[in-house]
Parts: C-alpha cells; structure tokens; sequence
C-alpha cells in the first residue's frame, strides 16, 4: 500500500484491521505526518499527534493516527502547501539601485546590507535621485516636498 492508500485509510476505515497487514517499511510516520498537518481541519489532531512521529514504531503511529483524526466518508483532497513568498519593503527601489550600480549578483550579496543601511539612512534622496512615486513616499512617511 502507498502513502495515498494509507492516508485514505486513516480517514475513511473503521476497522484497524488493515494496519496488521501493513509492514513497517511501508509507513512513514513523519510522510504521513506532513500530509495530515496540510489539511486544517484536522489541525488539532496533528498537533497531539506531533510529539509521537519520531517515538512511536511506525505501526504503532499509524495506530493512533487512526485512532485520533474522525472517520468521514472519502479521503479529503488537500492542496499541497507552498511557502508564502517574503515580501521586501525596498523591492520598488532595489532593481532601480542594481542597475544604476552596474551590479551582478554576486556584487549584490556582498553590498546589499551596506546599500541597505544606506537606503534606510536618507531614503529621501534616494527616492528623489531615483524618481520613485509620491506612493513610496506616504508609505514610508516621508514629506514629499523633499522632492525639491
């Protein structure tokens, strides 16, 4: 049986008769654990089920994985998580300032806390120099009138 099969099982058999049939190389707790965490109804569960991934015999994990998250009719479909994406409070201007600089990436890595400090030090005049829009200018507080 495959992972798919197993998670399937967990959510819809009510017997735990198949667990027997099982052998250990087959279960993965810490695979069946990260496929459960991505479904938020059962987000209580996975969290008590948490502490036992690495503690419990595979067999005896998937026990009480089947014992603890409530039996429904199918298997729910779970989107896979994807990492949300860290927004840059400087991306607007940041390209603006690799180009002007001439800068690869690598130049980028070793300057880029230097430029940021810099940036952050007098944003004015670097929205001035770069002609960013009066948008960044309210957002970061800064009185347009610089501009002049």
């Amino acid at each position: 049986m495959n992972i798919f099969g197993i998670l399937s099982s967990i959510y819809t058999k009510k017997e735990s008769d198949w667990i027997l049939d099982l052998q250990d190389k087959e279960i993965q707790p810490y695979v069946i654990q990260r496929w459960l965490c991505m479904n938020e109804r059962v987000k209580k569960e996975t969290r008590y089920l948490d502490k036992f991934v690495f503690s419990l015999k595979p067999k005896e994990y998937l026990s009480l994985a089947w014992s603890v998250i409530p039996k429904q009719q199918k298997a729910p479909f779970v989107k896979y998580i994807k990492k949300k994406k860290e927004t840059d409070n400087l991306d607007f201007i940041i390209p603006k300032v690799k180009e002007y600089f001439d800068m690869a990436d690598n130049d980028w890595k070793c300057n880029e806390k230097r430029i940021r400090d810099m940036i952050n030090k007098d944003m004015a005049s670097w929205l001035r120099f770069f002609g960013i829009r009066k948008y960044y200018w309210k957002k970061f507080g800064i009185d347009f009138n610089k501009i002049k």
